[in-house]
Order: C-alpha cells, then sequence, then structure tokens
C-alpha cells in the first residue's frame, strides 16, 4: 500500500511539475514573443525618425529658414531698402526662396512618420511597454505635429487669399508684370537669366501696392509662430530619439 501511495504521489508531482514547466515555457515564449515584436514596433518608429530628422535637414529647414528670412526683411526694410540689389539677390536661391515663393507660393510641411501614424491607428502603440515612450509619441503627433499642421494651414489660407487679392484688383499692369512661361520660370529658378530686369521691375510694382505689404506683414508675423511649432516637434523629436535608443538596446541585451 505504502509503495503504491509513494509512486502516485510521485506521479502526481510528475504531472504537477510538467504542467508548471509548460506553464513556464509557455510564458517565456509570450515573453519572447511580446519582446519581439516591441523591437520591432520600435525599429519602425526609429527609422521614421531618422528619416524625418534628414527630412528636416536637407528639405525643409533650409527652405523655411530661408524664405522666413526675406519675409522678416521685407517686413522691416519696405521703404528703404535697394530694390535692384534685392530683387538680383532673391533669384539667387532656387526654389528656396524667390519672389515667387516669397510672395506667391506657400510651403507644406508632412514629414515621413507613416509608421509612427499607422502604429497609433492600428492599436499597436499599446504594445510598447514603456510609458514614457508611448507617452512622448502622443505628444509629438497629437500635440507637437497639429500644432505645426495647424498654423501652416492657416498661412496657405492666407496666400490664397492674397491671390484672390491680386486677381481681384483688374490691374492690367499687375497682369502684364505676373505673365510668364513655365520654361521662363524654370530658368528663373534655375538663376539661368540674361538680366534681372523683369524681377526688378516685379518687385519694384509690389513695392507701391499696400495690400502686398499688409500681406507680408501678416505673414511675416504668423511665420514666427510655424517655426516656433517646428521647433517644438523637433525637439519632441529629439527626445523621442533618446528613448527609443535606450529601449531598444535594453530589449536587445
Amino acid at each position: 500500500m505504502k509503495n503504491i501511495l509513494a509512486r502516485g504521489g510521485i506521479e502526481f508531482v510528475a504531472v504537477l511539475l510538467g504542467i508548471t514547466s509548460s506553464l513556464w515555457i509557455d510564458e517565456n515564449r509570450k515573453a519572447v514573443d511580446q519582446n519581439k515584436k516591441q523591437i520591432t514596433i520600435l525599429e519602425a518608429v526609429y527609422e521614421d525618425i531618422i528619416q524625418t530628422e534628414n527630412f528636416m535637414k536637407e528639405r525643409r529647414d533650409p527652405s523655411f529658414q530661408l524664405d522666413s528670412t526675406w519675409m522678416d526683411y521685407f517686413a522691416n526694410h519696405w521703404d528703404d531698402m535697394n530694390v535692384d540689389s534685392v530683387a538680383v539677390e532673391l533669384s539667387k536661391n532656387s526654389t528656396r526662396a524667390s519672389f515667387h515663393n516669397t510672395f506667391l507660393d506657400f510651403r507644406e510641411f508632412h514629414p515621413p512618420i507613416s509608421s509612427i501614424e499607422l502604429i497609433m491607428q492600428d492599436g499597436s502603440l499599446k504594445e510598447i511597454n514603456n510609458i514614457d515612450i508611448r507617452k512622448k509619441i502622443n505628444e509629438l503627433v497629437k500635440t507637437d505635429l497639429e500644432f505645426v499642421l495647424k498654423n501652416v494651414q492657416t498661412e496657405i489660407e492666407m496666400q490664397i487669399d492674397f491671390r484672390n487679392t491680386l486677381i481681384n484688383q483688374n490691374d492690367p499692369k499687375l497682369a502684364e508684370l505676373l505673365s510668364i512661361s513655365q520654361s521662363t520660370l524654370k530658368n528663373r529658378f534655375r538663376d539661368n537669366v540674361e538680366n534681372y530686369d523683369d524681377q526688378i521691375e516685379q518687385l519694384k510694382y509690389f513695392l507701391t501696392k499696400d495690400y502686398v505689404r499688409t500681406y507680408i506683414n501678416l505673414k511675416n508675423r504668423h511665420r514666427y509662430f510655424v517655426m516656433l511649432f517646428i521647433r517644438g516637434f523637433k525637439n519632441t523629436l529629439a527626445e523621442l530619439k533618446i528613448l527609443v535608443e535606450g529601449e531598444l538596446k535594453k530589449l536587445e541585451n
């Protein structure tokens, strides 16, 4: 009888150990899978961060900074600039800053953060255990980027209103000055011109119009806030990069 009980006890313990081991293996496998999933998500986030840094450095920063500089110059030197030299200098910046960009166009802001936006939409964000990273991603997209986009959109609407003002002037001379072929416009952006007479004449005429001055002054004021919110976006992006780098290092060890 004792042998039977002993044997039964051993078998029970063996079964219990088997169940416990199986549960431990399952939990360990789940932890490994979750770890891999987090790494995949964070690597995608990190790739977006790097691409956005490059996007800012190579494209947005130079364009926004240069035409912001020109807006500020026009706002502060409308009455005392050397028009000829300003028109020539303004023609040497390609599409980063030109008469067309300053007065007749607008900037957009579309950072390459598709993976970050996707994980927010499909619920993958909650798979990231680090709550600081989740908070920082929300701050980047729902606060900083939203501020930038709303203010950029306001600037776009301001530009559209200004274009409508130009159209409604019913001004033959203005129409003549703005008349240009696409090939000529391309050559101007490339600074491939024989002289700058047309650009000088355009600028001189614009400087006689109070509604143009009002537009530049309003655009310059608003651009200050656009640049302020872009700096906030970049700062949050840099903070997120540090957090993601640290978490990836921890998960991969």
